[in-house]
Order: C-alpha cells, then sequence, then structure tokens
C-alpha cells in the first residue's frame, strides 16, 4: 500500500502523539515499566489509547485496562486514520482479506516510524528508559486482533523491551 496515503496521519501523530505519550508516563513516574496500546476498530475506524504500569503487564489484557482520563486532547487518535479509510474504497474492512491485512501492516509500519521519532527527552524526565515502555497497536475486536498485536510489538519496539518484557521473539 502507498504509505503517502498516511501523510495527514503522520503529521497529526507526529505532532500530538509526544504530548499524549508524555503525560501518560508522567502519572506513573514512580513506576517501572509501562505498556502503551493504541487500539482501533475491525474497520480501522479511529483509534483510542490505553495504558497499564507495573511489572505483571499482559499486553494481551489490554481490554481491561482502564486508563485514568488525561488532560491532553487525543482527538488527533480519531479523525485522521477515519480519513484514510474513507478513502480506501477499495478495501472492504468488515471482511478479512490480503487487502485488508496489507493496510494493517502499512498502518503498524507508519506507527513504527512514529514512535521511533519520539524525543528521549519524554522517557527520560518522567523516569523511564525507552525500553521500559512497551508499544503496541491492534483491535478492540475482529479479524485480525492476535496478528496485529504480535507483529506490532515486534515492530514498535526495539529488542532491548521485548526481553525486559520477556517477550519471545520466535
Amino acid at each position: 500500500m502507498d504509505l503517502l496515503k498516511f501523510e495527514n496521519f503522520r503529521n497529526e501523530y507526529n505532532q500530538n502523539l509526544p504530548k499524549v505519550v508524555d503525560e501518560i508516563l508522567n502519572t506513573g513516574k514512580q513506576e517501572p515499566l509501562c505498556a502503551i496500546g493504541l487500539i482501533t476498530t475491525d474497520d480501522f475506524y479511529g483509534f483510542y489509547i490505553t495504558w497499564d504500569f507495573g511489572n505483571d503487564i499482559d499486553a494481551g489484557n489490554y481490554f481491561e485496562w482502564e486508563p485514568d482520563d488525561i488532560r491532553v486532547d487525543t482527538n488527533f487518535l480519531y479523525q485522521p486514520l477515519v480519513d484514510i479509510v474513507d478513502r480506501c474504497k477499495d478495501i472492504d474492512f468488515c471482511s478479512p482479506s490480503e487487502e485488508k491485512w496489507d493496510f494493517a501492516v502499512s498502518l503498524l509500519t507508519v506507527l513504527q516510524e512514529i514512535i521511533n521519532q519520539l524525543p528521549n527527552e519524554i522517557f527520560q524526565k518522567n523516569n523511564f528508559k525507552r525500553e521500559d515502555v512497551l508499544f503496541f497497536a491492534t483491535m478492540g475486536d475482529g479479524d485480525y486482533v492476535n496478528e496485529m498485536l504480535d507483529t506490532s510489538i515486534k515492530m514498535l519496539n526495539d529488542q532491548k523491551t521485548l526481553e525486559k518484557f520477556k517477550i519471545c521473539t520466535n
């Protein structure tokens, strides 16, 4: 898929995601580890963000997390993705398909770039190292929940993070 379709998404997320991650990490400065998830619908109609802190984080149970409210505006998580989906008339987002999975991988590729560009200062000023924070993206339910979760964990995190969270990459 042409990643240029994600240009507005990339710009919105590059501008706003650092503020959201900063506020999330600030709420858990005393915690040893953090996981931050971007959750979408089965038809990719926007994202919402969720997170958890502690030593025994299970990203597979993200649906049980109840994040505290944060002051930073998270509206940017929704509309840029909806705009892309609305323009992709050739993809049936309501059924599993090669095209739908290709869209998911393209989305994860753009998220990988955005997360890799998060400034190290955000982590450091909140008493975290980059490898103390696990990022992932998946669906709340639907066709590719597990595939997106597994793929995103490997794409959005480096080896140090995977080791710290005891995630096997095989």
